[in-house]
């Protein structure tokens, strides 16, 4: 993804000297302003470097490297630099670049900048001094500072003025140039070196050097995911790959991990239009993304229920940091969002990890988000939410696919329990105590028992490629040691349960694709204990069921309620309880990759 930008791209620049020739070079208000700009609140080392790195991308650079400086003998960094191919500087320019508000592009939403601010914001947020290097194609190095100590104590004062220190030509440092030597990119023609110097360890995300550059590896490979190919990066050496939080774009980090895939929903275009002329103001962009039940576990936990430390593979930290609905800004990734009112909080973060939305918009429709001047933080207005849901069907797409989790997960839990069902064990212990007599055993039932088994016969003989007959031998031996069965089938439409005679073996059924099976059957929070349970209250239903004569009306009767009246209200029930935001099943514990 590459960024339009204006034909002459020093011409804004000049505009902008001459303005501060003019009415001076001042900082505004002085100290108390730079020291009150260091707490503007950067939620991350990275997200810092980003306001450095939208300058590389809109400079149109083909490269941006993030390099570490170190004191002699040291291990842990001592300073941070970004260094990019754009088309440079003039060199009152790299003055400009450090005062507040200084900004070429005010009113252009085509790129990242906003309002001026980001470089020397997010420079005295981790550093107490930074340097700016640029040249142009026809111009030699200059360099320009900005210093808090300095400041503070009033090096930068002339008549109750702090004016910034004027550009002077100078190349930049030499752990820089020695890079550049490495990668065979000196002398560099054009382009911008950013020197954070003077740390703060307090502010950094990380102090080592590994922990520091595996951090800005990972975040960067998300936030810049749409330009990297254009924008190649590297983080103290090694190449930053795009990394899509959806899971979706084949080549980037995680998506071939193992053999499960994302699935992904159809996508949405939202316009947005001015609510003055009506006309199209900008545009949203959706996209959906389902992740199967067993995406975040390492292939050996895949047919499990366990949690904890070393179950979950490198996907799950990802995830869990876009827990939510994730915003971008021109392609550039700015914040996730956890609507408090979509369908109750997200606060689940085992069921919410199964389910990404992804929603890029115009820079057009910054109103529309209370962008910040940080560009870290979006807050969407009503009118946002109310189009997402409506155009988007946000909400819908969100409940499927939480259903389709549920179903997922409990056939895992299905899988890995114990083959002989409990609620069979108990019936069986608890025939001695039965005082109802068992039914006649009439021709009517042998006749339905045996058509019950020759239909099902026939379904798996088709679904299987073997012989009918072969099934049908198969299952009477199977059944000859196991009068009773549980098993499930995904019926649209149906019932909850059924139950009937098939050949010599009394079968409960239950309907995979009514909300009872997700929800309440195998939900995240159900336990062998509680599906046995639920099992011996249905085996007491369909029994009473298939005791009745077929065709008498007491059957009937029994028929008519599971099928009319039992299955649709509890489905309706079903449905509007997942409306509420009520506590569900407990988090799956550490899902640290170690």
């Amino acid at each position: 993804m590459t960024i339009t930008t204006a034909d002459d791209p020093f011409a804004a620049q000049k505009a902008l000297v001459e303005t501060l020739d003019k009415s001076g070079w001042n900082l505004i208000v002085g100290d108390a302003f730079v020291r009150g700009m260091r707490d503007i609140g950067y939620k991350s080392t990275s997200y810092a470097l980003a306001e450095l790195i939208d300058n590389s991308v809109q400079a149109n650079a083909t490269f941006t490297d993030v390099i570490f400086g170190f004191n002699k003998g040291g291990a842990k960094p001592s300073q941070i630099a970004v260094i990019d191919n754009g088309w440079g500087m003039v060199p009152a320019m790299v003055r400009a670049s450090l005062v507040w508000g200084a900004g070429t592009r005010p009113n252009d939403r085509r790129g990242f900048g906003k309002y001026g601010y980001g470089l020397p914001s997010a420079s005295v947020s981790q550093c107490l001094r930074v340097e700016v290097f640029s040249k142009t194609a026809d111009g030699e190095w200059a360099k320009s500072y900005l210093d808090v100590e300095e400041i503070g104590n009033g090096d930068w004062t002339t008549d109750h003025r702090i004016n910034t220190p004027e550009t002077v030509m100078a190349e930049p440092p030499k752990f820089v140039v020695d890079h550049l030597k490495s990668t065979k990119r000196w002398p560099l023609e054009h382009g911008t070196v950013v020197v954070w110097d003077k740390l703060d360890g307090t502010r950094l995300d990380y102090k080592t050097r590994d922990a520091l550059r595996d951090s800005l590896l990972s975040n960067l490979g998300v936030i810049y995911r749409n330009y990297l190919v254009d924008v190649p990066m590297t983080v103290d050496g090694e190449k930053v790959e795009p990394c899509d939080p959806l899971f979706l774009t084949p080549g980037f980090r995680y998506f071939d991990l193992d053999s499960d895939r994302a699935v992904e929903l159809p996508s949405a275009i939202v316009e947005v239009p001015d609510p003055v002329t009506k006309k199209v103001k900008g545009v949203m962009r959706v996209r959906f993304s389902r992740l199967p039940a067993t995406f975040y576990r390492k292939t050996e936990h895949k047919g499990t229920t366990s949690s904890g430390k070393g179950v979950f593979n490198e996907r799950a930290a990802i995830a869990d940091l876009h827990h939510g609905v994730i915003f971008l800004r021109n392609g550039r990734q700015i914040d996730v969002v956890r609507p408090k009112n979509l369908l109750g909080a997200l606060s689940n973060p085992t069921t919410d990890r199964y389910w990404k939305i992804e929603v890029d918009f115009d820079a057009t429709l910054d109103d529309e988000f209370a962008m910040t001047t940080a560009k870290q933080q979006v807050i969407p207005s009503e009118s946002v939410w109310d189009r997402l849901k409506d155009s988007a069907k946000l909400a819908e797409n969100i409940a499927n696919m939480r259903s389709t989790y549920k179903k997922e997960t409990a056939e895992i839990r299905e899988e890995v329990e114990e083959k002989k069902k409990a609620s069979i064990a108990a019936l069986e212990q608890a025939q001695k105590f039965k005082t109802t007599k068992p039914p006649k055993d009439t021709q009517s039932r042998r006749d339905e028992a045996a058509k019950n088994l020759e239909d099902e016969a026939k379904r798996r003989a088709k679904e299987s490629g073997v012989d009918e007959e072969t099934v049908k031998e198969e299952m009477k031996a199977q059944q000859a040691d196991n009068p009773r069965a549980v098993e499930t089938e995904d019926l649209p439409g149906a019932p909850f349960f059924r139950f009937l005679a098939r050949g010599g073996q009394m079968v409960l059924l239950i309907n995979k694709d009514h909300p009872f099976y997700a929800d309440v059957y195998a939900g995240p929070g159900s336990s062998i204990a509680t599906r046995a349970a639920l099992e011996l209250l249905l085996w007491t239903l369909g029994e009473a069921e298939v005791d009745a004569e077929p065709e008498s009306d007491r059957r009937a009767f029994y028929e008519s309620e599971r099928q009319t009246v039992w299955s649709p209200n509890l489905k309706a029930a079903l449905l509007a309880l997942r409306q509420v935001d009520v506590a569900d099943e407990p988090d799956e514990g550490d899902t640290s990759a170690a």
